[in-house]
């Protein structure tokens, strides 16, 4: 029996980014993904395969073979939503994906990629459309998915990313009733300190990694000159982010910084040492 095309098509992009294929009945040792028919012709489900298990090992959420099949489940989410697939839902094993139908524009793509990599939140689903320069993005969702999605997951995702991001509202008067339904973001892609912005992206990915609820209480920016303390040397600010958390009701304002620094991070002050909570964060240098 033939395979479906779009089954044969995340296979591929699964391969081509090194991540291993398991057809059949998995080995007991067997630890890649598998690939099967979603609940209708046009989606799969990618779902990843542990000690030649499939789905989430049971019961013990937070043991270490749930936080490796986690993370397994996020990589092939990464590698297929960057070629434009959209993720319309998850399951016990492992994320449904609707192939890309036709041309994707390459803005729209990386948009789409950045918001997708980043967890959607289950009660909405983001879209994305080509307008003149920039790419509109809207969410699909009841009522009021739009305010919640746009504050808890896309603005902080395209941030992170060094987007410029425009709120817009459309229409007017009754049409507005219901709550931003009319709500709409124009991003654009950074074109200046890219790799800082990639830094920023980085720490948001570790930070949601290790913690829940993240959110856009963390903000990251390029660090500039008078950011940083009076007698730093010239050019310092270079690969630096301006670091700040000012803490919430679920984590307190340091909660992030211990875990941070285990990972090689360094947190400084910042030349405004009565904000405690804003800081430089750069790499720690190499060790010799």
């Amino acid at each position: 029996m033939l395979t479906r095309p779009a089954i044969q098509a995340a296979r591929q992009i699964l391969t081509t980014a090194g991540l291993p294929v398991i057809e059949g009945t998995p080995a007991p040792d067997a630890r890649g993904y598998q690939v099967r028919q979603g609940s209708d012709d046009g989606t799969v489900i990618v779902g990843p395969v542990l000690d030649g298990r499939t789905g989430v090992p049971g019961g013990a959420m937070r043991t270490a073979a749930g936080d490796q099949w986690r993370a397994m489940n996020r990589t092939a989410l990464d590698a297929i939503t960057a070629e434009g697939w959209r993720r319309t839902g998850d399951t016990w094993n492992g994320n449904v994906f609707r192939p890309v139908v036709g041309p994707l524009d390459p803005m729209v793509k990386q948009t789409l990629h950045i918001l997708e990599r980043d967890g959607t939140p289950g009660y909405a689903l983001f879209d994305a459309a080509p307008v003149t320069g920039a790419v509109r993005v809207d969410v699909v969702g009841g009522w009021n998915c739009r305010a919640l999605s746009i504050s808890d997951v896309a603005l902080p995702a395209l941030y992170a990313a060094g987007f410029e991001v425009e709120s817009v509202h459309e229409g007017q008067g009754a049409e507005r009733r219901e709550w931003h339904t009319l709500h709409h973001l124009l991003v654009r892609p950074p074109v200046e300190r890219r790799q800082e912005w990639a830094l920023a992206h980085t720490i948001r990915r570790f930070l949601q990694s290790r913690y829940t609820h993240v959110g856009w209480n963390v903000h990251m920016e390029p660090a500039r000159p008078d950011h940083l303390p009076q007698d730093a040397a010239d050019g310092t600010h270079l690969g630096a982010l301006l670091f700040q958390f000012d803490g919430h009701a679920i984590h307190h304002t340091r909660k992030f910084d211990g875990s941070l620094q285990e990972a090689g991070y360094s947190l400084g002050p910042s030349r405004r040492p009565w904000w405690a909570n804003m800081r430089i964060l750069r790499p720690a240098a190499p060790s010799a």
